[in-house]
């Protein structure tokens, strides 16, 4: 691997470094088991020209994804802080298409066209769900206590269902007050991880939407917060981008 570094985009960690060539499943299950952290994912970065990098994902199993925001966020900020791109702000290509992504310091903020959401909720177990998706599935469940709430035997259920045949990520919030949202997410591919910037982006939409929450909201994750808002049809979301 060309210049590898290990990054958090609150609290999702990747391994990012340079594109070369693609890589096999076998592949990325290998450089995973050599890391020195526990990572979501593996990043590698390719220069298209000087306002664009492509963004080639893996989950840590080997599989890919169609979108990975906080990925995507930490992209911008190798790209930047090892001189792909002079200018604080990048496109970054990624399966669903070009992203917009802005530096801020330590944080990076991008900006992307809203999720779509079913009004019709499925029960599942004992509670209504929202399917949402933004190039990638999101299965959005309010409960009671969110650090309580056992999301991994829910999630078995969920996949046990005849919904999700290629599987779903599942965020788990409650609402605070109009400002502030709690949550957890299971990501497919992964397991549980401390943060989800498409599950904060669909979550946020919906409940913006259903008038449940106010414009300028923080998500709080385990591994920190995501600041949201909407202009239109836009949604960003800015949140930390470190290395570990």
């Amino acid at each position: 691997m060309n210049n590898p570094q290990y990054m958090s985009g609150t609290g999702n960690n990747f391994l990012v470094s340079e594109f070369d060539k693609p890589k096999t499943e076998i592949e990325i299950i290998s450089i995973v088991a050599d890391s020195l952290f526990d990572i979501d994912g593996v990043i590698f970065v390719e220069k298209i020209d000087s306002e664009t990098v492509k963004m080639h994902y893996y989950n840590n199993d080997g599989s890919t994804a169609e979108l990975c925001v906080n990925g995507i966020r930490c992209v911008a900020k190798y790209a930047f802080d090892n001189s792909f791109i002079k200018s604080n702000e990048i496109r970054v290509i990624a399966p669903i298409g070009n992203i917009k992504t802005i530096q801020h310091e330590e944080n990076v903020a991008i900006e992307i066209t809203k999720p779509t959401y079913d009004k019709d909720k499925i029960l599942i177990d004992t509670f209504e769900c929202i399917k949402s998706n933004i190039g990638n599935p999101h299965l959005l469940v309010e409960v009671e206590n969110v650090e309580k709430f056992e999301l991994e035997e829910f999630v078995q259920k969920v996949n046990k269902t005849n919904n999700f045949k290629n599987g779903v990520n599942v965020e788990i919030f409650n609402k605070s007050n109009k400002k502030i949202i709690n949550a957890r997410v299971h990501e497919r591919g992964v397991g549980e991880t401390d943060a989800c910037g498409s599950g904060a982006i669909c979550m946020f939409y919906y409940l913006y939407d259903t008038n449940q929450i106010d414009n300028n909201s923080l998500i709080l994750y385990p591994g920190g917060e995501l600041e949201m808002s909407i202009d239109k049809d836009i949604v960003t979301l800015k949140g930390k981008v470190t290395y570990l």
